[in-house]
């Protein structure tokens, strides 16, 4: 094989990888030095108004920043929530003074750990949609992201956030088991 065919490929197989490349990184954002990866939402069950999003914030920078609050119409109101085990039951708090996340850290808000709760949902959440959200940070400041509403690996298990209240207070969301199935 002539050395231009060789080269000729390998050009081809490059223009391949980088045509991918942005729908690789296409559902990933940047403020400052964060990272935010992957917003999504569980699709709703039912009639619950309530609902949860989840991505993950990767602070590239040498500086410690916060999630201070979230913004978006889809809901009534959004809280910074984390689930907590207590007395062998998971409870919903939400966060107050809002998120760290450290210096050249990776901060998960993933089911059953801290997550956004979406509160008086104005539509149900359908799988394939999508909605925007915007995320203040304290020294990133606002980023506004898509969320995308898709089914997870685990949809054997059922999610039903109908039993959050909200507040901005602690409060006490057991869903009467020993995991968190409603964040």
């Amino acid at each position: 094989m002539k050395s231009s065919n060789v080269i000729a490929r390998i050009c081809g197989a490059l223009l391949v990888i980088a045509m991918m490349a942005p729908a690789v990184s296409a559902h990933e954002y940047k403020a400052g030095g964060m990272i935010i990866d992957h917003p999504w939402a569980r699709p709703s069950i039912g009639t619950v108004k309530n609902g949860a999003a989840y991505f993950v914030l990767d602070n590239l920078s040498d500086t410690d920043d916060r999630l201070v609050s979230i913004k978006t119409d889809i809901a009534a109101r959004a809280e910074i929530h984390e689930t907590v085990m207590k007395d062998g039951y998971a409870k919903m708090a939400a966060i107050q003074g809002g998120l760290a996340v450290p210096k050249n850290s990776k901060v998960a808000l993933a089911p059953r750990g801290k997550h956004v709760m979406l509160f008086g949902l104005k539509q149900k959440l359908e799988d394939g949609q999508s909605f925007p959200m915007t995320l203040v940070f304290e020294k990133s400041g606002e980023v506004a992201v898509v969320v995308k509403i898709e089914t997870p690996k685990d949809a054997g298990e059922a999610v039903d956030h109908s039993k959050h209240g909200g507040g901005g207070k602690k409060m006490d969301h057991s869903h009467g088991h020993d995991d968190d199935r409603g964040s």
